[in-house]
């Protein structure tokens, strides 16, 4: 048999979720705040390259995750949005044709940036705070004809923020779980 252009070379999948992010609160350390952040619905995007033990790829996420600021410079009753957007460099476990586990791990940029809300923010406070971010999810797959996939994955994420700040008894590591359904659709190439 001889490949044709859309079945040659490594599989490439692109893939869709979303789901509920549920994430502990933190010390923000530049402006002298706790957020109490609440959950949120989490979206999430990843275009991977299939290889012989998995895929690698690159993830794109998104959250706008309800906050309230206390202490330091926030207002009384203060209340907003803050965005968490996650960066990631992904790799994958083999997918395999009908009913199959799914292991991922990723790492990267997370971000808090965005505020909108009734608080006031200085210039300072209103500056991104950057993150490297761990994720590891656990979950399961289903094949839906040739090409695609539903998936259900269970994340288990660790960002660590900047240190500035932070009085001593306050940590720079914040969890966070998320539990996502998605799509996972194949380009091109072999499965």
């Amino acid at each position: 048999k001889v490949p044709t252009e859309s079945n040659s070379g490594p599989p490439i999948h692109l893939s869709a979720t979303f789901g509920f992010l549920q994430t502990q609160s933190r010390f923000d350390g530049q402006s002298g705040t706790y957020w109490n952040l609440g959950d949120a619905l989490a979206y999430r995007a990843t275009l991977d390259v299939g290889l012989r033990a998995g895929a690698i790829g690159v993830t794109a996420g998104m959250a706008s995750v309800p906050l309230r600021r206390t202490g330091g410079t926030a207002l009384p009753g203060s209340s907003g949005d803050i965005q968490l957007r996650q960066f990631l460099g992904t790799f994958r476990t083999v997918e395999a044709q009908g009913f199959h586990q799914i292991v991922e791990v990723s790492m990267g940029l997370a971000q808090w940036a965005g505020y909108s809300g009734n608080d006031v923010l200085s210039l300072e406070d209103e500056k991104t705070r950057n993150a490297f971010a761990l994720v590891v999810g656990y979950g399961f797959g289903f094949s839906i004809g040739q090409r695609g996939a539903l998936t259900l994955v269970q994340d288990y994420s660790t960002l660590w923020g900047s240190g500035e700040g932070l009085p001593s008894r306050q940590s720079r590591m914040v969890r966070q779980y998320t539990t996502r359904v998605g799509l996972r659709y194949r380009i091109r190439g072999q499965r």
